[in-house]
């Protein structure tokens, strides 16, 4: 398989992991508060994060990378920014009327685009722009056959007025934090020099963002939530299963970023959407809508485009 276009089934298998991972989370979180099952994933996902970087450090000879400033500074930017994105996006599901707010969301695709072109490394093709945006509207697509027509006549609001609203506000605030946490982590896989293989730069990544994140965290939930740590050990099956996926996922991210722009790589991982549908559909027993169904095909073409990119 040619390296240029490898980026694409490893986004791809992140996005299936990711799904599983939610879908994992979705259980547990009938048990434990959100913000405790955030921590799972980063708790109980360090110890294949660590084996994966173990193998890496074998695989390509190199050690420990040299001290650099600014590869500390682009990740850690990176975990933060992620964190309080998931606080966020966590913040918006408790608001009322967050329809908009979700679908929103998922301006994190365009936003990284065009702040990484302008500000990072970001470099887009016309078609990659083409399939970019294909992806999108076939995502909020599907969002839209999802939560349907009635929860925007439900909240009482006009357009407009969803539009100028709180869950509007947070989501864009949102996006624009885990477009920057990409468009950081992208950053810091060169950081440690191109020239190194794409696995040892991932590695190296994902080990210090999520290490982070889990001491941050672990920090937080210390003060505010202490219970949740009594309740890890007797869910520590479904804990560890959604540790593990987490960290597969993570380390399909952390390597497509290391070859490709953050953006074709987020875009490309909206087929994650897919996935979720699909184990909805399986295991929940949950209708897939016409809409829904027509999302699919329409992100699934937006996918195979980053194909001739």
């Amino acid at each position: 398989m040619e390296l240029t276009w490898i980026w694409i089934p490893i986004s791809v298998f992140a996005a299936l992991m990711q799904a599983v991972r939610t879908a994992a989370q979705k259980t547990l979180n009938q048990r434990m508060s959100t913000m405790g099952t955030t921590y799972v994933r980063s708790l109980f996902g360090m110890p294949t994060l660590i084996v994966f970087l173990a193998a890496a450090i074998l695989y390509t000879g190199h050690g420990i990378p040299e001290y650099n400033p600014v590869f500390l500074l682009h990740t850690s930017i990176a975990a933060l920014t992620q964190v309080l994105a998931t606080a966020l996006l966590i913040h918006m599901f408790r608001l009322k009327n967050f329809v908009v707010g979700t679908m929103l969301t998922k301006t994190d695709i365009i936003m990284t685009a065009l702040i990484g072109t302008a500000l990072f490394s970001e470099q887009l093709t016309q078609l990659g722009w083409v399939a970019l945006v294909v992806v999108v509207c076939g995502t909020i697509l599907m969002l839209a056959g999802k939560m349907g027509t009635a929860a925007f006549r439900e909240s009482g609001e006009t357009l407009s007025g969803l539009l100028a609203g709180r869950p509007t506000q947070v989501a864009l605030m949102c996006a624009l934090l885990f477009s920057l946490s990409y468009l950081f982590l992208r950053e810091g896989t060169r950081d440690l020099g191109e020239q190194h293989h794409f696995l040892w730069r991932a590695g190296w990544t994902v080990v210090l963002a999520t290490g982070l994140q889990t001491v941050c965290l672990g920090i937080w939930l210390a003060v505010k939530e202490p219970a949740v740590f009594k309740q890890m050990w007797p869910m520590r099956g479904i804990a560890s299963f959604i540790g593990l996926t987490s960290a597969l996922g993570s380390i399909g991210w952390y390597s497509a970023f290391a070859l490709q722009n953050a953006s074709y790589v987020r875009a490309v991982g909206q087929i994650e959407a897919v996935f979720t549908l699909a184990i909805s559909w399986l295991y929940f027993r949950e209708k897939v809508t016409a809409l829904e169904l027509v999302g699919i095909v329409v992100t699934v073409a937006g996918v195979l485009l980053f194909r001739l990119v």
